[in-house]
């Protein structure tokens, strides 16, 4: 869906009134209460970061639950597009999968934990599709009680599951990346939320080179611009305004204290096509799918600057039937491609893409606002 209609902006009204009066807090005019009136002036020079942690796990958690959503999404289209409507409206409609993406995550502390959580709020995905590994299973009550798997086996996970989450610290990659590597399969991704290590050294740990990894542009510049820290995660992904600064292709990055890096958006979309081919789908049904998950094209609202088969590959075979070459994700993450290229220069496809963007999070949103979670 492109576009926001003149109802759902009421929807969104509306839940922001409710927001402000759940979330009222009592001490806000008590200034002796909060938590900056013990700093001195030294220490106050450091509220940016706080600012900037939260931030950017904002932004770790929404471009997780976007990709998520994507994926999901596109394992339902093999069979949809054989449909003469390929797709309809579908904003307000419980997303009901007949071949789900499932999704594990190795290490459930701050980060996992974090992530499983909007995964579950916003992701639009069964909890039974998650799968959780961690060392103290006993803790995740709360997420076992609600249907997601979760244990102590990371080789039982990284067996089930179509997408990895590896939220351990950088210290413990090597550990868990001997012990998973030999049960991954080529269509099987990795997703790394540890920053310090390149996709490169990823690439090597684990032995395949589908990695993905979120990422964030920090600007001395923009240091000081306005960030509400005070807002749990899953609430800040519940603003448009903020979810939307999270974007690839984002339209205010000059404004963000925070941003995301254009290619991490273009991982993205070769992320798609990869398993579009491991799902046996051809070239000119990838890339509709493509179109119709990533940039929210519908029968009534095509896409006009569309991507084509020579933005992906030298080789412009007319066989739409034969699947694309499998894409090496951490090459694509070091370099501009064409099909990244393409997609920054147009206007309609950024535009398309962000509306999209917002749309993995504003289901929940409309659901919250009639009062239906």
């Amino acid at each position: 869906m492109r576009g926001v209609h003149r109802y759902n902006m009421a929807l969104l009204t509306r839940l922001s009134a409710k927001n402000d009066d759940a979330n009222t807090d009592i001490t806000r005019n008590l200034h002796t209460l909060q938590f900056e009136s013990a700093l001195s002036e030294e220490e106050r020079k450091l509220l940016v970061l706080r600012a900037r942690s939260h931030a950017i796990a904002v932004s770790l958690c929404a471009q997780a639950t976007y990709f998520v959503d994507i994926l999901n999404e596109g394992r339902q289209m093999k069979n949809q597009l054989k449909s003469p409507h390929k797709r309809s409206t579908r904003i307000l409609q419980d997303f009901h999968c007949k071949d789900p993406l499932l999704v594990g995550i190795i290490g459930c502390g701050h980060v996992g934990s974090q992530i499983a959580h909007c995964l579950l709020t916003y992701g639009r995905m069964n909890p039974s599709d998650l799968h959780i590994s961690t060392r103290r299973p006993e803790t995740l009550e709360y997420l076992a009680s609600r249907g997601t798997e979760c244990y102590n086996n990371n080789v039982k996970l990284a067996s089930s599951v179509h997408l990895v989450f590896v939220c351990v610290l950088p210290s413990q990659l090597s550990d868990v990346a001997e012990e998973v590597k030999e049960y991954l399969t080529s269509s099987s991704i990795i997703y790394c939320t540890a920053s310090s290590v390149s996709t490169r050294k990823l690439k090597q740990l684990f032995g395949i080179d589908n990695i993905v990894k979120p990422e964030c542009d920090i600007k001395a510049e923009n240091c000081e611009k306005p960030w509400d820290y005070s807002v749990n995660i899953n609430t800040a992904l519940g603003i448009k305004e903020t979810v939307e600064t999270t974007s690839p292709f984002a339209f205010n990055k000059t404004d963000c204290i925070v941003s995301t890096p254009a290619h991490v958006g273009g991982v993205m979309v070769y992320a798609f096509l990869n398993m579009c081919s491991s799902l046996g789908m051809g070239r000119q049904d990838s890339l509709d799918a493509l179109h119709l998950v990533l940039f929210g094209e519908t029968d009534k609202e095509p896409i006009d600057d569309r991507l084509r088969v020579e933005h992906f590959t030298k080789k412009s075979d007319e066989d739409g039937d034969k699947v694309f070459p499998r894409f090496d994700l951490v090459k694509i993450s070091e370099n501009t491609t064409v099909a990244l290229k393409k997609i920054v220069e147009s206007e309609e496809l950024k535009h398309a893409f962000a509306s999209r963007y917002w749309e993995a999070f504003e289901q929940y949103v409309h659901l919250k606002a009639y009062g239906q979670v």
